[in-house]
C-alpha cells in the first residue's frame, strides 16, 4: 500500500511537492556538507521545474531565518544570562551549532520555500503511480 502523500513529510524528507516522490537536491539527506545546495534543474519524477524564476531561491532566507533563530536562541541567552559561564563559551558553542547545522538550515529553508509555491498534484501522483 503506498504511503498517502503527507504535506510535512515531503518538506522534511526533501522531496517535490509536486509529485512528493523526487528528490530536491541531488545528494540525500539533510546533512550533506559537500554539494549541499546541488539541485537538479527539473524534478526526476514528474518534470516539475524547480527554479521557478530567476533569484527565485532568494526568498528561500526568509524561511530558513527562523531555523537560525530556533537553533542559535538558547545560546544567545545562555551567554546573556549565565552568571558562572561568562560569554565566550556560550558564544563558542553557539558557532560549533550553526556550523553542524548549517545544512539543515539551508536545505529545509528551500523545502519549505518550494513547498509554499508549488502544491501537490494529486492526480499526477496517481498516474505516476500506473
Amino acid at each position: 500500500m503506498a504511503k498517502k502523500y503527507n504535506r510535512y513529510r515531503s518538506i522534511l524528507t526533501l522531496k517535490c511537492p509536486r509529485c512528493g516522490h523526487g528528490d530536491l537536491f541531488t545528494k540525500k539527506g539533510i546533512f550533506v556538507y559537500k554539494n549541499m545546495m546541488d539541485m537538479p534543474t527539473l524534478c526526476p519524477v514528474c518534470d516539475q521545474k524547480y527554479e521557478i524564476e530567476p533569484g527565485f531561491w532568494i526568498g528561500a532566507l526568509w524561511t530558513s531565518y527562523p531555523i537560525v533563530i530556533l537553533i542559535e536562541f538558547p545560546f544567545l541567552m545562555m551567554a546573556l544570562f549565565s552568571e558562572t559561564l561568562g560569554p565566550w563559551i556560550p558564544l563558542s558553542l553557539m558557532f560549533v551549532a550553526f556550523y553542524f547545522a548549517y545544512p539543515v538550515m539551508l536545505r529545509l529553508g528551500r523545502s519549505i520555500w518550494i513547498h509554499n509555491w508549488i502544491r501537490y498534484d494529486a492526480e499526477l501522483a496517481e498516474k505516476l503511480k500506473e
